[in-house]
């Protein structure tokens, strides 16, 4: 058996109960699918046959998704994060409670409207998707109570992940104030910030960006190791963060530690279905792997080979411990 697998595979036994809190924008995915069987005469769009619309998918997105993805992995999410008190926010508090993660630590205001997106598809090709949103800021109110419920959890989390998608559930202050208790209880603090929204990452354990908003957030290109590693040190000290993660899709990925060093982790040629979430595995494979003793390196080689794994997914998808193994286990051996 290869020694960089039996290391691997250690690392992921570790995350069974991990306790993690997921502060952010939870959101309700929801898949129409049917069949494309031919072109409209009213205008040059496909019209889909949809057989039975009862058929939906629903899936948690935003923050939900790095919750289920950390529940799959056999961790134990605790999710922090506002929603309405609507249809759609009842549907996400019931899709959560089956997959096994208690709802009660999210704030329900009322008359905000929670996020809802539907992806129409034939077969495996999204056509259309419809947002369903209305973005405001979060009450001084919620915002409260959300500070209230981190700060009562602070002591049982292990790690705490912010997913941010700019719906307004992560506010400047919520951000600083979570970041500022976990360096009090010394438990690492992990942000997937949007490119407006670069001063909640200030003093967060590591930063994880893509490739396309680590340029907007520099304002460089980032194509070449020398750009790369160029933008990434200037992004470190711009959002004043200890380590920085930038996912390059395909190109693997660029970690930055604190102590200067750069990483660069291979990617794994594959086909890709579906980028739909991958961003949220990532996360919550960097946030258990930290937790279960990972070195920073260790958590983005698993983070890598999970990303590699879920785009072979259609849709809003979790990857189980078992596929992370899996994954694990054809990794190419380190020379």
């Amino acid at each position: 058996m290869r020694r960089d697998y039996k290391r691997l595979a250690r690392i992921i036994s570790r995350f069974r109960g991990r306790t993690i809190g997921v502060l952010g924008d939870y959101m309700f995915d929801e898949f129409l699918r049917g069949a494309a069987t031919r072109i409209s005469p009213e205008a040059p769009v496909p019209v889909l046959l949809v057989k039975d619309e009862s058929v939906r998918e629903g899936f948690a997105g935003g923050a939900g998704n790095v919750a289920v993805n950390i529940r799959a992995l056999d961790g134990r999410p605790v999710p922090f994060g506002a929603i309405g008190d609507d249809e759609t926010g009842k549907r996400l508090r019931s899709l959560l409670k089956a997959r096994g993660i208690s709802p009660r630590t999210l704030v329900i205001e009322r008359g905000r409207v929670t996020p809802r997106k539907v992806r129409i598809a034939a077969h495996q090709h999204q056509l259309l998707r419809l947002d369903f949103e209305r973005v405001e800021p979060i009450s001084v109110r919620t915002e409260e109570a959300l500070g209230r419920n981190l700060a009562r959890w602070m002591a049982n989390l292990e790690a705490l992940a912010i997913s941010d998608y700019c719906k307004g559930s992560v506010s400047t202050e919520l951000a600083s104030r979570a970041i500022s208790l976990g360096r009090q209880k010394r438990i690492p603090v992990l942000v997937d910030p949007k490119p407006q929204h670069p001063e909640i990452c200030r003093h967060a354990t590591l930063v994880k960006k893509n490739l396309v908003e680590a340029e907007l957030l520099a304002g460089r290109p980032m194509r070449d190791r020398q750009q790369l590693e160029g933008g990434g040190r200037q992004l470190l000290a711009q959002l004043d963060c200890s380590n920085l993660l930038i996912t390059r899709g395909s190109n693997g990925m660029m970690l930055f530690e604190s102590d200067g060093t750069a990483h660069e982790i291979p990617g794994v040629a594959r086909p890709v279905y579906d980028v739909t979430g991958a961003g949220d595995t990532v996360l919550a494979v960097l946030a258990l792997a930290i937790c279960a003793g990972a070195t920073l390196r260790e958590a983005a080689e698993l983070a890598n080979l999970a990303g590699g794994r879920v785009v072979l997914k259609f849709g809003t998808a979790e990857l189980t411990a078992n596929e992370l193994l899996d994954a694990a286990s054809s990794k190419p051996e380190a020379p």
